[in-house]
């Protein structure tokens, strides 16, 4: 068992090293690790596939088709207007509204759909004041993982925590919506303080957002009306799909299907160009490399290394585990390892005969957090990269994680403290 865990880590370290090298596109890098595990008999067709997550890649393909076509209608543009006449072009106060837009959002939507309604809004930001969006779309990104971690619906590692340790959607605002709003705040600060001579706006250009009619911005109004109702149907679902008994993938992509049925044109030209398919193969690659680290045991290994390494010590166990999964959770689909960690969580608890209520707030704010560290800590951030370099900015693998890791620190630092004094382990 441990010959093979080396071998399957040593394939996921390769397989990073190359996505992070920019030599290949990285969907090319996710498809090939992908490959060689099932090909070395690592991990089976059957049991790859059963590690697929079909409700992010059906939620993130519904939900780029409708974002297409509200695209097509100029609404996004004329928000754009909107945002920057409000915030009087400073760059400052555009980047803290659009991080806590995104962040209010993203604590009660899904990730990837709160990114895919603020991307073509921060470039069309950025177009109008021709400027780099990179700034404006790194404090989205970042801001909508902090703000999933706020609520029991915000983040899927929440759910799961929820779901095991009988937490209720009240506890989660108590204990980490706190905790969350001050992350945010100082992970702001610390983006405007890295991005301040970017986020320059000159009088100049001002006055060019002041001579903007925003309503002539409007393309198509019935287009608008159509693609509006179908957004509101979806949100709608999205906040009732448990009483619905439905899957957020399911409603989106109901959505999505409706809508192109009511939408003049070609619909297969839409799927074809406002779906980022290797977006797509990315994710269903990169779900199987994590499923084969968990089939080999690695995750197991290294949990029961920690908790041998903290034994007698609780607040130590905290903050191993808002470390471990905060570190480990940069590079790894968060989904996966909070399934697996739950439960080395609990049996950490136990050997430690302490309560595991901060230990599992430990895992949620580490599982949360960590996602900022790069690429593949979370969907939303592969999103909003292929939106920026669809606009003509590349985010490479490691300018994101430049910045993210050091948002990562901060976060988990503040996380640390907050662990300290509210329960004083």
């Amino acid at each position: 068992m441990a010959m093979k865990a080396a071998i399957v880590l040593g394939l996921f370290m390769a397989t990073l090293g190359l996505i992070a090298s920019g030599r290949v596109a990285r969907c090319v890098a996710a498809l090939a690790g992908a490959a060689l595990l099932m090909g070395m008999g690592f991990i089976s067709f059957e049991t790859a596939i059963g590690y697929v997550d079909f409700n992010t890649l059906g939620l993130l393909m519904g939900m780029m088709i409708i974002v297409g076509v509200l695209s097509r209608t100029g609404v996004f543009q004329y928000v754009a207007v909107k945002t920057m006449k409000l915030t009087r072009g400073n760059g400052i106060v555009t980047l803290f509204a659009i991080a806590g837009v995104t962040a209010f959002l993203s604590a009660f939507l899904d990730n990837v759909t709160t990114v895919l309604l603020i991307s073509p809004i921060v470039v069309s930001v950025a177009d109008i004041m021709d400027t780099d969006p990179v700034p404006l779309l790194m404090a989205e990104a970042l801001a909508s993982n902090i703000g999933g971690t706020a609520t029991l619906i915000g983040d899927p590692p929440n759910i799961i925590i929820g779901s095991y340790a009988g937490f209720s959607f009240v506890d989660f605002l108590v204990y980490l919506a706190p905790v969350a709003i001050v992350v945010l705040f100082a992970a702001v600060l610390f983006l405007a303080f890295h991005f301040r001579d970017e986020l320059v706006i000159t009088p100049d250009q001002f006055a060019r957002i002041r001579g903007i009619d925003e309503k002539k911005t409007i393309k198509d109004g019935k287009l608008l009306l159509k693609a509006g109702l179908a957004m509101g149907a979806v949100l709608t679902g999205f906040i009732l799909h448990h009483v619905l008994h439905l899957e957020a993938a399911v409603v989106a992509l109901l959505g999505a299907s409706l809508l192109l049925l009511v939408t003049p044109g070609d619909g297969d030209h839409i799927i074809h160009n406002d779906v980022e398919w290797p977006t797509l193969i990315f994710f269903l690659a990169l779900f199987i490399v994590v499923g084969a680290l968990k089939e080999a045991g690695v995750i197991s290994i290294i949990a029961k290394g920690l908790a041998a390494a903290v034994a007698g010590h609780p607040f130590l166990a905290a903050l191993a585990i808002l470390w471990f999964s905060g570190l480990s959770c940069a590079f790894i689909n968060n989904v996966a390892f909070t399934a697996t960690f739950v439960y080395v969580v609990d049996e950490m608890a136990q050997a430690l005969s302490t309560s595991a209520e901060p230990l599992f707030w430990a895992l949620a704010l580490g599982a949360c957090l960590g996602g900022n560290g790069s690429f593949l800590g979370s969907a939303a951030n592969v999103v909003v990269a292929d939106i920026s370099r669809r606009a003509g900015h590349v985010i490479s693998f490691g300018g994101f994680m430049k910045i993210g890791m050091k948002t990562t620190v901060l976060s988990l630092s503040i996380a640390s403290l907050y662990l300290f004094l509210r329960f004083g382990l």
